[in-house]
């Protein structure tokens, strides 16, 4: 995902500055709720993944002696940094005649401007998710159900599902994660407790983490994820019918 810049406001006059910086700080930042974020002053920043290791040997199997081995290279990730910019005129007139309050205006549409871009590219990936075009590190789509587990492997996982948000569904993509496994064949032991659903998943979610009852039921069952998952409503995704869970 592209990283943004603020860089495009630097130029703003210092009162101005000030206004763009307060401007938007009440809407709400998905960017830290979906990524790890953090700084760099490089033009690309580089992740290599590694794989894992097998189970311990058995001492006696292996002559008495450490058994050790190799580590594989995973897949490389690249973050190139670019550069967005937008502006907006201000007559001379607005400043001879002491319009800041039509000056002020301006600056804050800039402001939200780029709460917007950097709204847009965070949810990009998500809303491409399972567009094959769209490939990450791997070669695949983010949601995918041929994940190869390692260069040149040909062992894949699946992170694919098409399952309309319900509690028995919510229950089935958990144990498949939970089932997920490394390069060694070593479960992750991935424990999801997120779910993030467009605007339109919103009621469905909260129902499915926040009633007593299981929901869709007529028998009075106990709702065994009460309070097991967070719900995140992520309004800058585009299809109403998709929803994650990590």
């Amino acid at each position: 995902m592209p990283m943004i810049s603020e860089n495009w406001a630097e130029q703003l006059e210092p009162g101005l500055r000030k206004i763009f910086d307060l401007a938007g700080k009440k809407e709400k930042d998905y960017l830290g709720l979906m990524y790890n974020v953090e700084n760099s002053t490089k033009a690309q920043e580089t992740n290599q993944g590694i794989g894992d290791l097998g189970l311990m040997e058995e001492w006696s199997a292996t002559g008495n002696k450490v058994a050790y081995e190799d580590i594989k290279k995973g897949y490389t990730s690249n973050y190139i940094h670019r550069k967005y910019s937008k502006g907006t005129q201000i007559e001379r007139e607005l400043v001879d005649d002491e319009q800041y309050g039509e000056i002020k205006k301006r600056v804050k549409n800039l402001r939200m401007v780029e709460y917007r871009t950097i709204q847009y590219h965070a949810a990009l990936p998500f809303n491409n998710a399972f567009n094959a075009s769209f490939k990450g590190p791997d070669n695949v789509a983010l949601c995918s159900a041929s994940h190869p587990k390692a260069p040149g492997s040909t062992a894949v996982t699946s992170n694919f599902g098409a399952y309309a948000l319900t509690a028995d569904n919510v229950t089935t993509v958990r144990n498949n994660m939970r089932r997920w496994e490394d390069d060694k064949a070593n479960q992750f032991l991935v424990m999801p407790d997120t779910i993030v659903v467009p605007t339109e998943g919103l009621e469905p979610a909260l129902v499915i983490a926040g009633t007593d009852e299981k929901p869709g039921t007529t028998d009075h069952g106990i709702n065994v994820w009460k309070g097991k998952f967070n719900v995140i409503e992520w309004p800058w995704l585009t299809d109403p019918d998709v929803w994650f869970k990590h």
